[in-house]
């Protein structure tokens, strides 16, 4: 009788938990949205709004580098959760105007809080409660975006640098050059030939010229000191333990010095156990490892990010 009454409690419960994630779906609306960028570009992107909800809060998913998509699933996580996310496309990618091979941070800034004064204007959204999820690269640009304008709320960084660009750069080489096995004094040789290698073709005016043929033209400068001088608002800092592209080591404790000036309780960091740079579990975090991993985010990843947005005040308490 026993072993009946725990299956019949493994069944209801399995019932309820299927019930409550078909709930949650069928509380999700999704629409194909363009948001205009000055006069003559628009971006494309799905809006998820959390259905029959008015004053929701919202967020912007701004994704990585290079033609980077976004975390799958997180947009329809957050508005399962009561929060409205627009997933937005960066130039160039799924019908969006332009091309992001020639981006800049700042020029990313400008695209991000359009698509937030966009999310502002709709009537689903609660305009003062409106910020922007920055992942990796992201994450530059949602700190200069919040620096910029005060209509941001709040900032999330998911993998998001406190480095330089070329510092970010060469700590990923370091770190997988290690992780791989190289030996300590020849993984400073090879991370110095790739420092001087990465820096003469930089300068070099054939490369980065007027007409600049490679992406990192525009960005291996950015230094996000002064962005992260300019912040008032709250902000979530979420790393992977072992990501070699944005190391917690190098990062954490960096990003705290840097955001002292917001004061107790406005700035929270968390590091995932064994988590990588997509948040994903991982044995070593490097990129050869994952066309083997299983593409599911490390427990409360997705939680933490929809419970601290929604404990986020109006307006960020700015």
């Amino acid at each position: 009788m026993k072993e009946v009454s725990m299956l019949r409690r493994t069944m209801i419960a399995m019932m309820l938990a299927w019930w409550g994630a078909t709930a949650s779906l069928a509380a999700v609306r999704q629409e194909a949205v363009r948001v205009p960028v000055g006069e003559e570009l628009v971006l494309t992107g799905t809006l998820h709004l959390p259905a029959g909800r008015t004053a929701a809060p919202a967020v912007v998913l701004y994704p990585g580098s290079q033609g980077s998509r976004h975390l799958p699933g997180l947009a329809a996580h957050l508005a399962a959760s009561g929060i409205a996310a627009l997933d937005l496309n960066k130039r160039g990618i799924d019908g969006s105007g332009g091309t992001w091979r020639d981006e800049t941070i700042e020029r990313q800034a400008g695209d991000a809080l359009a698509a937030l004064r966009f999310l502002r204007a709709r009537p689903e959204v609660d305009a003062r409660r409106v910020g922007i999820v920055g992942h990796s690269q992201g994450g530059w640009v949602a700190q200069l975006a919040a620096a910029r304008s005060p209509e941001v709320a709040y900032i999330v960084l998911l993998a998001g640098p406190a480095q330089t660009v070329l510092e970010q750069m060469l700590a990923d080489e370091r770190h997988h050059l290690a992780g791989w096995g190289v030996p300590p004094q020849e993984v400073d040789k090879r991370v110095e030939l790739f420092a001087e290698m990465l820096g003469a073709a930089l300068t070099n005016p054939a490369v980065c010229g007027p007409e600049p043929q490679h992406y990192l033209c525009g960005l291996y400068r950015y230094d996000p000191a002064e962005a992260l001088a300019g912040i008032r608002v709250p902000v979530l800092a979420l790393f992977g333990e072992r990501d070699p592209m944005t190391p917690p080591a190098e990062n954490v404790a960096r990003l705290r010095a840097a955001l002292a000036h917001l004061g107790e309780g406005r700035l929270k960091t968390h590091v995932f156990p064994a988590a990588n740079h997509i948040f994903w579990a991982s044995e070593t975090g490097l990129r050869d490892e994952y066309p083997r991993l299983e593409r599911v985010y490390v427990p409360g990843f997705l939680d933490m990010i929809a419970t601290w947005i929604l404990a986020v005040p109006p307006g960020g308490s700015r």
